[in-house]
Parts: structure tokens; sequence; C-alpha cells
């Protein structure tokens, strides 16, 4: 009888039930928050990729690239002045090929190795009135790992891609 009136009297009782109830919904909430934090902090990424390839590009087709002694630092040297204080320089890999045509244009997928460097990649700009592809590849590492499993399929590293294509102008 009176464990009953204990257990009655306790039940009526409802401080505490909030910090209960958050408890319970916390997790949830927090990984939601962190996974939009996540999502727009990639996207942003990804667009400064975007533009910074775009402006470093130009310069491989109007011929400053190829014509400086060392393409890949000139190439290099254009790109990075695009990205934030945030990105470093040396996390983007570039891969330019050259190709008779627009139609002879075949990419081959971007895969990276067990420390995340993309694999297969070359520096060939090119001469004046070709077509050049232009990828550059930033291996974007996840900082909470479950967003990463959830975007990429299964692993912390997704690549970003950004691809140009043109043909290069008469320069000389």
């Amino acid at each position: 009888m009176r464990t009953l009136a204990t257990f009655l009297r306790l039940s009526g009782d409802r401080r505490g039930a909030a910090a209960v109830e958050f408890a319970v919904i916390a997790l949830p909430l927090f990984m939601m928050l962190f996974g939009m934090i996540e999502t727009g902090i990639m996207a942003f990424t990804s667009a400064v990729l975007e533009a910074a390839t775009r402006e470093a590009a130009r310069q491989v087709r109007t011929g400053v690239v190829q014509n400086a002694g060392d393409a890949v630092a000139r190439f290099r040297a254009e790109f990075c002045p695009h990205l934030p204080a945030t990105l470093a320089c040396d996390r983007f890999h570039f891969d330019v090929r050259t190709f008779p045509d627009f139609a002879a244009i075949t990419l081959p997928p971007v895969t990276l190795d067990a420390a995340g460097v993309p694999q297969g990649l070359q520096f060939a700009p090119g001469a004046a009135n070709e077509v050049v592809t232009v990828r550059v590849i930033h291996p974007y590492r996840f900082v909470t790992p479950w967003v990463g499993e959830v975007i990429s399929g299964g692993g912390d590293v997704v690549p970003l891609i950004s691809t140009a294509v043109m043909r290069t102008e008469p320069f000389q």
C-alpha cells in the first residue's frame, strides 16, 4: 500500500520533465544542426572551387600558363589567389588534358587513394587552338564523420570537382 502511494505521488510530479524530454530529442537535433552546417561549408567550398577554376582556366585559354617556364606553378599562382584564407591551396589538385576536338573528350573518373589524394592526374595545357579540359579536384574531408557516411556513401572524404572545357585562343 505504501509503495502504491509513493508511486502515485511521484507520477504526478512534473518537475524535470522538460530536461528529460530535451535529452530525448537533443541527439537528433544536434545531428541535424551539424549536418546542415557541414553541408553549407561543403556548398561554399564547391562554389569557391568553381569560381577559382573559371578564373585560372582563363589563363590557360589565353596562353599565359603555356608560355610560363613552369606551367603547373603558373596555374597554381593564378588559381590560389581566388581562394579564401580558410582553404589551403596545397589541398587542390589539377588535371589538365588536351584533345583534338570536343567530340574526343573522355575524362577518366577521379579516384582517391587511401590518403585522399587523386590518382592518374596529368598537366598538359596544350598549344594554340586546341581543346583543353581543366579539372580542379579538392578532396573534401568531412568534420562530422556520420555526415560523410551519408553524403559520400561511405568514408569521410569526397572529391569536389570543377571542370572547364575550352578551345585555346590563337596565342603566340
